[in-house]
């Protein structure tokens, strides 16, 4: 448990560092395929350069494309979801089941089991919390990293080993935080948890 809680924890300041400097003056996405324990993918891979080549189309030169580019192109090619950009901070949430609808789009095509589906839609839940709570609050706040750290718990005992939580939960750590507003509030959330802890469960912390 100790080794993927300080994954889970240097994760949350990198997505929230990339985030907010990939982010366009109009709010573009923030997403990239990092965060919980896991490094961001080069967005130049040899996949995709001799594609472009087959297709008669020379390749994009490292480096020319910003963090906001390259991510609108990946979902143009099927590689990210497409996701939503409106600067609503919650976002689209048409259940009422405290999970962005397109996050949980997302969630519902990933090759997992049920009760592993099932921990990655409470990790959403708990990282879309840090979005709207009241930073006035400060049970509020410590409620939410307590909901944050039952969901990384409940992925350590629903995945196996813990590295595919982590990457799959790193991914939606980012998109929660896919546009400069949220990635804003986001880190307005962690500076207000600022000198809090919260103790990682030793027990079933997995919701129904």
């Amino acid at each position: 448990m100790t080794a993927f809680l300080k994954s889970f924890i240097g994760g949350v300041v990198l997505v929230v560092m990339l985030t907010a400097c990939g982010g366009g003056s109009n709010g573009g996405s923030g997403f990239f395929g990092a965060g919980t324990g896991s490094s961001a993918p080069s967005t130049g891979s040899s996949t995709d350069s001799s594609s472009s080549s087959s297709s008669g189309t020379s390749p994009t030169a490292p480096g020319s494309l910003s963090l906001s580019q390259q991510i609108e192109q990946l979902e143009r090619k099927g590689g990210y979801p497409t996701l939503d950009r409106s600067s609503d901070i919650a976002g689209p949430d048409a259940n009422k089941n405290g999970v962005r609808d397109d996050i949980e789009a997302w969630i519902g095509t990933l090759d997992v089991t049920e009760p592993q589906r099932k921990a990655l839609m409470q990790d959403a839940r708990a990282l879309q919390q840090t979005l709207i709570v009241d930073l006035t609050d400060k049970a509020a706040v410590q409620q939410a990293g307590e909901k944050i750290m039952a969901a990384v718990n409940c992925g350590g005992d629903r995945f196996t080993p813990y590295a595919q939580f982590s990457k799959l939960g790193g991914k939606i750590e980012a998109m929660t935080a896919n546009t400069r507003q949220r990635a804003e509030r986001y880190m307005q959330y962690n500076k207000a948890r600022s000198g809090s802890s919260t103790t990682l469960p030793s027990y079933d912390t997995c919701e129904p």
